[in-house]
C-alpha cells in the first residue's frame, strides 16, 4: 500500500478541520493563531487570512490570564472543559459559545493550545428575550386572561375517555393544594397543557407561569438559567435573574426533568430543601417562593433504575404524580381530538365543511399513535393545508412520512386487528395479575418488579378490572 505523502496528509486534515460543526483555533507557544476553522470564522464573522499569524490580542478584545483560556491553558498546563463565555472581537462583535480548551504537548514541554466551540448566541439571545418577556408580563398585570404565561385551563383540554376523566379530577385537587407535582406520560401527550391548566385552577393563577424544557438546553448554560447569575461568574457574565426568581409567587415548570444532569439535580434538590437559591458566581441567598411542576417522558423509576433520576429528587418532586396515558391507551379521546383539530385549523385557514373519510377516520382508530396527541394534531393541520374541493380528507392529503406508515393499516381486516389488540390485552392482564398475586395485593412492590410507576399500575388494574 502506497504511503501518502505530507501534502496529501495536510489536504485531509485541512478538509476535516474546516468540516466539522464546532468551531476551533490553535495558537503556539507565542500566543498566536496559526489555526482558524471556517465553522468559527462564520461565527465571530472574521476571514481566516485576517486571523491566522496574529497575536490573540490583535483579534480579540480584553485579552488576561483571566478572561483568556488560551492563556490560562498555556501557563498552567491545566485543561478548561466545557466553560461558558462571552466576549467580543475587535469588530465588536459579542460572541457567547461553550469552549472546551487543551494543551498540546512535546517532550514535556506546551508548543499549541487548542478550543473546540459550540456556538449558544442565538440561544442566549432567546432566552434573554424570554426572560424579558417574563418580567414584562408581571409588570402588565398577571390576573388578567392570558397574561401569566399560559394558554391553557382546564376548560381548554378535550377528551372523551374515563381515563382522562379521571385524570383532570386528580389534576384539580392537585391545583387546590400547593405540593410539588410531577406529570410523567410519552412525548406528546400534552404534559406542559396539563400543567398550565393545574396553574390556572390554583391560587397562583394570577402570578406568572415559567416552563423550561431541560433538555433543549446544554448543562453549563441550564445552570445559569435556573439559578441565575452573579456579575463575574464567567467571562462577560452580567447580573441575571434565574428562573426561581422569575417564576416569583407563581409556577416553575421543569420539563423532562430526566434530561437534566445528576450534578444539576443535586443543586436543585438543595434549592428544593433549603427554599433558597443562589446564583451563579454568588454569595447571597434568595428566598425560593414559587411552586415546582416537574415532568419525565418516562416512567419516573425507570428513570431512576437507568441513573437518569436521583431518587432523593424524586421524592422532593413527586409528592403528588400524575400520569397522562398515552393516546393508544384511550382510543375514545381520538375521534373527539380529529373534531377539534378540524374546527381549530379551519378557522386559521379558512376553510369549513370539512370531513374525514370513513375508512382513513378507522385507520386513526388502529393506529399505535408513538407521537400521541402532538402527531394527530400535526397530521390534520398538514392535510387541511392540502385539501382539494372535495373538502374530504383522504390518505391522499397525508404527509409522505405518514402514507407509508398508514399503508400497513389499509386493507388489514377489523378482526385480524382485533385479535392482535385481544392477545395483547390478555398477556398485559396476566402479567399484571401475576406480580399482584407474587406480592399479596402489595402495589407498590408489583410496580417496582413490572419497572412501572405505582400510579401507572392503579391505572391499568382499573381499565382491566382486575381484583
Amino acid at each position: 500500500m502506497r504511503r501518502m505523502t505530507d501534502g496529501t496528509l495536510v489536504k485531509i486534515f485541512e478538509a476535516m478541520f474546516n468540516s466539522v460543526h464546532e468551531g476551533i483555533i490553535v495558537t503556539d507557544q507565542a500566543e498566536k493563531i496559526i489555526l482558524y476553522n471556517s465553522e468559527l470564522a462564520k461565527l465571530e464573522q472574521l476571514l481566516p487570512e485576517n486571523v491566522i499569524g496574529k497575536h490573540l490580542t490583535e483579534v480579540y478584545d480584553n485579552v488576561t490570564m483571566e478572561t483568556s483560556e488560551h492563556l490560562s491553558v498555556l501557563n498552567t498546563g491545566r485543561a478548561s472543559v466545557e466553560k461558558r463565555k462571552t466576549y467580543f472581537t475587535k469588530e465588536g462583535k459579542e460572541i457567547s459559545i461553550i469552549a472546551s480548551t487543551f494543551p498540546v504537548y512535546q517532550q514535556d514541554k506546551i508548543v499549541a493550545v487548542y478550543s473546540v466551540c459550540r456556538d449558544i448566541t442565538k440561544i442566549q439571545e432567546l432566552l434573554t428575550k424570554n426572560i424579558q418577556l417574563q418580567d414584562q408580563i408581571g409588570k402588565e398585570g398577571a390576573n388578567l386572561p392570558c397574561k401569566n404565561g399560559t394558554r391553557y385551563s382546564f376548560e381548554s383540554l378535550v377528551f372523551a375517555s374515563s381515563a382522562m376523566q379521571n385524570l383532570i379530577g386528580l389534576a384539580k385537587r392537585a391545583a387546590e393544594v400547593d405540593s410539588p407535582v410531577l406529570v410523567f406520560g410519552e412525548t406528546g401527550t400534552g404534559k406542559e397543557l396539563l400543567v398550565q391548566a393545574i396553574h390556572n385552577h390554583s391560587s397562583r393563577k394570577g402570578e406568572p407561569f415559567v416552563a423550561m424544557n431541560c433538555a433543549a438546553i446544554p448543562e453549563t448554560l441550564l445552570e445559569s438559567i435556573i439559578f441565575g447569575t452573579a456579575k463575574g461568574a464567567f467571562t462577560g457574565a452580567v447580573e441575571g435573574k434565574g428562573l426561581f426568581e422569575q417564576a416569583g409567587n407563581g409556577t416553575l415548570f421543569l420539563d423532562e426533568m430526566n434530561s437534566m444532569s445528576i450534578n444539576l439535580q443535586a443543586k436543585l434538590l438543595r434549592v428544593l430543601q433549603e427554599r433558597t437559591v443562589r446564583r451563579v458566581g454568588g454569595s447571597v441567598e434568595v428566598p425560593v417562593r414559587c411552586r415546582v411542576v416537574s415532568s419525565t417522558n418516562e416512567d419516573p423509576w425507570e428513570c431512576i433504575n437507568k441513573g437518569l433520576l436521583r431518587k432523593d429528587l424524586f421524592y422532593r418532586l413527586a409528592v403528588i404524580s400524575l400520569y397522562i396515558p398515552p393516546l393508544r391507551e384511550r382510543p375514545e379521546d381520538i375521534d373527539v381530538m380529529i373534531n377539534h383539530f378540524i374546527s381549530k385549523y379551519s378557522r386559521i385557514y379558512g376553510t369549513d365543511e370539512i370531513r374525514v373519510a370513513s375508512e382513513l377516520r378507522q385507520i386513526f382508530f388502529e393506529y399505535q399513535w408513538p407521537g400521541n396527541v402532538r402527531e394527530l394534531e400535526h397530521i390534520i393541520e398538514s392535510a387541511v393545508n392540502l385539501l382539494d374541493e372535495e373538502k374530504l380528507i383522504t390518505l391522499e392529503q397525508l404527509p409522505p412520512y405518514m402514507k407509508s406508515k398508514f399503508q400497513t393499516y389499509k386493507g388489514l381486516s377489523k378482526k385480524k386487528i382485533g385479535s392482535l389488540v385481544g392477545v395483547l390485552k390478555d398477556v398485559e392482564k396476566q402479567l399484571l395479575q401475576e406480580a399482584l398475586e407474587t406480592y399479596e395485593g402489595n402495589i407498590t412492590r408489583a410496580a417496582e418488579a413490572l419497572g412501572i410507576a405505582r400510579q401507572n399500575l392503579q391505572y391499568r388494574i382499573k381499565r382491566l378490572k382486575l381484583r
